[in-house]
């Protein structure tokens, strides 16, 4: 079978699995409009139907408007991506604007760059996410409580998240977590009366048992010299066992910038910067099509492309080479192509 073959029989699969009967003309016209294309605007979508202009736009409509076509997306990419896993699996969880939204995103961490994102929580605002934040959490533990039981969740976050309410949940759940916090935030160390808090900037030790608000954690500091960007090294606060070493620690959330570099990818390549939606039930839905179209390049796109041999600094991610990869199979040129025989020569 050909990748698109591959990738067409994948999606008729999921479909089955996840998506209701009644659902699935709208889940076929997701995938082909938004997961692996360009995106750019909602009415264009509608347009290249190549149906009257109205009725196309109003088949999009309805579908990104569907309130529970993206619960189905959801639980589809959670259970492809975690449900089958056993033993740690570390995700990155990280927030980032996509015009007027935060969205927080949920990645899995395979180590090649780029992490690839399978659950999403929208709000209007940084302010007010974390509340929704928590209750979506929740229910994701929950999910992966009931239907990946060998699942040991491993989450990697940023200063942001560095929060007593999300620690509480986490240990609740069993969730191990590394975050990444401020210099300025107060612990209590392990020989100090229980009242004296301490400033995590001044502690020196490169690792040390602390508490911070009720928790009971291990602080590791990451090396530093004057010559690094950052204003200060690495806080990192974890509850994981002692057999997982610091190092391995400060390497995993080193891994950590995968997110970041998969949510240039999608704003920049796949141009979900220049959305100009206005609905955050829209914008989940465009976004978790976006993630099911990452989901299926990391499993039947990216192993189909050759290794490059090129300079180390020239070499393109995974997903960029999956995704031209993809745009070229995709597109039908408009001439045919010219033999070798035929080409122009150079210089003689």
């Amino acid at each position: 079978m050909t990748t698109l073959q591959k990738m067409a029989a994948a999606v008729k699969r999921l479909r089955t699995a996840y998506v209701p009967g009644a659902k699935a003309r709208r889940f076929f016209l997701g995938v082909e409009q938004f997961s692996l294309s360009e995106f750019s605007s909602l009415n264009a979508a509608g347009r290249r139907l190549g149906l009257n202009r109205w009725t196309g736009e109003n088949r999009i409509r309805r579908l990104v408007t569907d309130e529970t076509l993206p619960v189905h997306l959801q639980r589809l990419l959670v259970s492809e991506a975690l449900a089958s896993r056993r033993g740690q699996w570390y995700c990155s969880l990280d927030h980032s604007q996509f015009g007027p939204f935060c969205i927080a995103i949920l990645a899995v961490s395979h180590r090649k760059g780029r992490a690839v994102p399978i659950w999403c929580q929208v709000n209007v605002s940084e302010a007010g996410l974390i509340a929704p934040l928590l209750l979506a959490l929740e229910d994701l533990l929950q999910f992966l409580r009931s239907n990946a039981p060998d699942l040991q969740l491993v989450l990697v976050m940023d200063r942001w998240f560095a929060s007593d309410k999300l620690f509480t949940l986490f240990t609740q759940y069993g969730t191990y977590f590394i975050a990444r916090t401020k210099g300025d935030k107060l612990v209590q160390l392990p020989w100090d009366p229980s009242w004296w808090k301490e400033p995590i900037h001044d502690i020196s030790h490169p690792e040390l048992p602390i508490t911070y608000h009720g928790h009971k954690l291990r602080l590791i500091r990451s090396d530093y010299d004057e010559t690094m960007k950052d204003p200060e090294p690495w806080f990192l606060l974890t509850n994981l066992p002692e057999e997982i070493t610091r190092r391995m620690v400060l390497n995993r959330y080193a891994e950590r910038f995968e997110i970041e570099e998969a949510f240039k990818d999608v704003k920049w390549l796949q141009r979900l910067e220049w959305q100009r939606v206005r609905k955050p039930e829209v914008i989940r839905t465009l976004i978790l099509f976006v993630f099911l179209g990452w989901w299926l390049m990391w499993r039947y796109t990216a192993k189909d492309i050759p290794k490059q041999r090129a300079h180390p600094k020239k070499k393109l991610s995974w997903f960029r080479q999956a995704w031209e990869y993809l745009q070229r199979l995709l597109r039908t040129p408009l001439l045919p192509p010219v033999p070798v025989a035929l080409w122009g020569g150079g210089k003689k």
